[in-house]
């Protein structure tokens, strides 16, 4: 059937929302180190995912590319520079602090807030105030962070979408160990805290890419080395034969934070009992093993790992599940304007804008980046 100009009002209108909110924000982030084109090729870029994501009803597509895009991003512009001078950084030089990390190590930041305070030394404690910061930000976007936002969480992602058909299925067995990056947290807490080190660097972290974290003794360092292998094939071999995020899954401890904390967050995924018919699609497609699949008795269960990608909405034939506020399903239209209000779209525009933001400290500058190494 022939669109009319009117069909495409609601992905406009949606799209220029974007735009301007992406715009107002991270302009001030922008401008100060690079040209004032990046400042409106940014939030141009997430507009258009914006629009295509509502003209199309689908969000896992759009929310992939966007997600792809800022690991990208962040890569490009703050790890190519720990291979080689020439992959200098334009500008924002400083790495962020690592999430995964902060959340592994929250006691020792804790207890460094409280030594830093109680030696009224700004400069200590000041810093560390960013870290804590950063780490309880991620409330705002709940558990959306690791689609949506985690530049970390981008690679694992890639490598789940570069084989052509899954090799291994492992979808009964994994939720059997599906708990255990909860497991991973409180012993990297119990353990780091006594330590005060950070203990995830140490032994198991696949991103970094110095040395700098091992060990000075041979053997301990050749077993921290030995670790940090089981977890890249987990960050990369595992996504290959089995297309699912096997290192977000089983592996981070900042997933298990996020199903903890991302609770605060209003926006969920529910299915309903009454559309649902227990065909088990929404469980084999989960990217991260975040659904069990149900019985003749039960329907299927979204469990506190749901992440938000949306994969599950749109493979869904039946629309038995969709974006909530709180689990409560809410009556919205499907057609014009007014269904720019309805909860999948209101959910798409934060995680959108929050994590547009956050990335033009590093997206434009990547760009930036690109173009300096090839003149």
């Amino acid at each position: 059937m022939k669109k009319r100009l009117a069909d495409y009002f609601p992905a406009a209108l949606f799209s220029g929302f974007l735009f301007l909110s992406v715009f107002f924000f991270s302009r001030g982030i922008i401008t100060p180190k690079l040209s004032g084109v990046y400042s409106f090729m940014w939030p141009a870029y997430i507009a258009i995912i914006g629009f295509f994501t509502v003209y199309t009803g689908k969000v896992a597509l759009w929310r992939r590319i966007f997600f792809l895009t800022l690991a990208a991003g962040f890569i490009i512009h703050f790890k190519f520079s720990l291979i080689s001078d020439f992959f200098k950084t334009s500008c924002f030089e400083k790495t962020p602090y690592c999430h995964i990390a902060m959340a592994s190590s929250f006691f020792n930041y804790l207890y460094q807030q409280y030594l830093g305070f109680m030696s009224g030394n700004w400069q200590m404690w000041g810093v560390l105030s960013l870290a804590f910061l950063w780490l309880f930000v991620t409330i705002i976007i709940g558990r959306a962070w690791c689609s949506w936002v985690c530049f970390y969480g981008g690679i694992d992602e890639l490598f789940s979408i570069c084989s052509p058909k899954k090799i291994l299925s492992v979808n009964k067995a994994a939720l059997k160990f599906r708990n255990f990056p909860m497991i991973l947290l409180v012993i990297f807490l119990i353990v780091s805290f006594s330590a005060m080190q950070p203990v995830f660097c140490q032994w198991l972290c696949p991103f970094k890419a110095t040395f700098s974290f091992m060990d000075n003794s041979s053997l301990i360092r050749s077993i921290q080395i030995g670790l940090m292998f089981i977890a890249l094939v987990f960050l990369i071999l595992l996504p290959l034969v089995t297309r699912k995020r096997t290192f977000c899954s089983f592996l981070c401890p900042f997933g298990a934070w996020q199903a903890f904390f991302g609770r605060f967050n209003p926006f969920r995924i529910s299915i309903s009992k009454d559309k649902c018919s227990n065909c088990g699609l929404c469980a084999e497609k989960c990217p991260i093993f975040a659904i069990r699949k149900g019985n003749s008795d039960e329907k299927p269960k979204i469990l506190d790992y749901c992440n938000l990608c949306g994969a599950c909405v749109d493979i869904c034939e039946r629309k038995a599940i969709e974006y909530t506020v709180f689990g409560f399903e809410i009556s919205e239209p499907k057609t014009g304007l007014s269904q720019l209000l309805n909860v999948r779209f209101m959910a798409v525009f934060s995680f959108l804008l929050f994590s547009g933001v956050l990335g033009s400290f590093f997206v434009p500058a990547a760009v930036n980046d690109l173009i300096e190494w090839m003149r």
